[in-house]
């Protein structure tokens, strides 16, 4: 379970969700999210299980590693239409632990781009920027899953970190 600050990281941002706003929303102490997400606490809070509960019943389902691949997040069910992958994108993001700027310097991208795609401020969308992105994200372990007949689409780690 040491990965689970990663994987709320990413859950709450495919959700649209920011520290503040998920801490009022189930009325945790200030800065308990971000203490968590940062690993800055000895033992796992109990509001780390809370957290995942919140996520789990908004539609966010946490994948077990497989044999090829690492952790991840996902939609429970398929359907929601994400051409962009504006969701996608933060969640990706979190789970790497990147901001903005840091994924816009790893992919040569800038930043703006990033704020833009991820805001949905795109009528078209610049192929050779996406695949740098996309390609700085898997240099970083963070891979796309694609939506199937049975789930939606999410992030996992293309290998599990290590402990």
């Amino acid at each position: 379970m040491d990965s689970l600050p990663d994987l709320l990281r990413a859950a709450r941002s495919l959700l649209g969700y920011t520290q503040t706003g998920i801490e009022e929303l189930l009325q945790l102490k200030f800065r308990s999210v971000y203490t968590l997400e940062a690993r800055r606490y000895k033992l796992l809070p109990r509001h780390a299980y809370l957290l995942k509960e919140k996520y789990e019943e908004e539609g966010v389902e946490f994948t077990d590693a497989g044999e090829n691949f690492g952790q991840g997040i996902r939609w429970r069910v398929p359907g929601r239409k994400d051409p962009f992958k504006r969701l996608m994108l933060p969640a990706a993001r979190g789970l790497a632990n990147l901001s903005q700027a840091q994924l816009g310097k790893i992919a040569n991208v800038d930043r703006s781009f990033i704020a833009r795609l991820e805001r949905d401020e795109f009528e078209a969308l610049n192929l050779e920027k996406w695949l740098r992105l996309e390609g700085a994200l898997k240099d970083t372990n963070v891979e796309f899953t694609v939506e199937t007949a049975q789930n939606g689409a999410g992030v996992r780690w293309v290998k599990q970190p290590p402990p």
